[in-house]
């Protein structure tokens, strides 16, 4: 923990009795009671509140639906049923390209191709593992590089086996030989 080398200068009695005097009530704040926080109320405190909400950069409802429908409500990695609990805590839709901090600009990076459901979310289950072990998860698909189609490159999937996932929501049957169509 940090430490202060200078103690802070006490406020002085004329300074209390001076806020006193304007409503304040707590004698160790100079905010005085009621002032706005943020700038639609007029203040300036609590800038940071004003500020635009994020963006929306994930799939949309329909695209998450299909990801599912397709991966059977099973994680991709172990196979654990996990449709039906909560997303972003007992499961999760991974990119398995990175969106990289503020997303990407990639038509392809919300495709079904390029997501596959995980238990967990990026600090447990298989989410993390994946996030944390990233040479296996390139090994194996539930990662990919930048410069890789999802299209194109195959994933090994508890439920399915080796595929490649298509855009459309479906995958197809991926060995070292051959290939043959497969629907979700």
């Amino acid at each position: 923990m940090l430490e202060r080398r200078t103690r802070l200068a006490p406020m002085s009695a004329k300074r209390r009795q001076q806020l006193a005097e304007q409503g304040n009530t707590n004698p160790f704040s100079t905010l005085p009671v009621g002032a706005p926080l943020n700038r639609a109320e007029g203040g300036r405190f609590a800038a940071a509140l004003d500020r635009k909400p994020a963006k929306n950069t994930g799939p949309d409802a329909a695209t998450v639906a299909l990801v599912i429908e397709r991966d059977r409500g099973c994680c991709v990695r172990c196979g654990k049923p996990v449709a039906g609990g909560v997303r972003g805590l007992d499961f999760s839709l991974q990119h398995r390209r990175a969106r990289g901090a503020g997303g990407s600009r990639r038509e392809d990076t919300n495709s079904p191709a390029a997501l596959i459901l995980l238990c967990g979310s990026a600090t447990t289950g298989c989410h993390h593992h994946v996030e944390s072990h990233r040479a296996e998860a390139r090994d194996f698909g539930w990662a990919i590089r930048q410069s890789d189609n999802p299209a194109l490159m195959p994933v090994l999937h508890a439920v399915h086996g080796w595929v490649i996932l298509t855009p459309a929501g479906g995958f197809t049957a991926h060995s070292p030989n051959h290939t043959s169509e497969v629907s979700a």
